[in-house]
């Protein structure tokens, strides 16, 4: 069975927002907001979370379920632990950001895409 639209989309969607995230790092690194070290320990998690996205597409049904625990606690900490004064354009791309993670959760729970993960 072919890869269903909608996982197809919200692991290009996946990706999108991970390569948005390096970018972010990067810049905050740059104007001085993050050191080099919370830079490498960025692109490290960064790195790690590239395996969700390619296990997702490889027909991993956990990964979609680790990827909505990961999407559920970032969405809920986010809130309480960015420093709104210091970081106001994280905390900005990260809220608009919320509307592709709902796309994102909803591609891949879909009825066909659910149907595909199981068989």
């Amino acid at each position: 069975m072919e890869t269903p639209l909608g996982v197809k989309q919200a692991v290009i969607t996946i990706w999108s927002t991970l390569a948005i995230s390096v970018l972010l790092a990067l810049y905050q690194t740059l104007i001085g907001n993050a050191s080099n070290g919370e830079l490498v320990f960025s692109l490290v998690i960064y790195s790690l979370l590239c395996i969700l996205p390619y296990k997702i597409n490889n027909k991993s049904n956990p990964a979609r379920y680790i990827y909505l625990i990961i999407t559920i606690l970032t969405i809920t900490f986010m809130f309480a632990a960015i420093d709104y004064e210091k970081y106001k354009l994280e905390y900005i791309v990260s809220f608009i950001l919320i509307p592709a993670e709902i796309f994102i959760i909803y591609r891949l729970f879909q009825k066909e895409a659910s149907s595909w993960f199981r068989s």
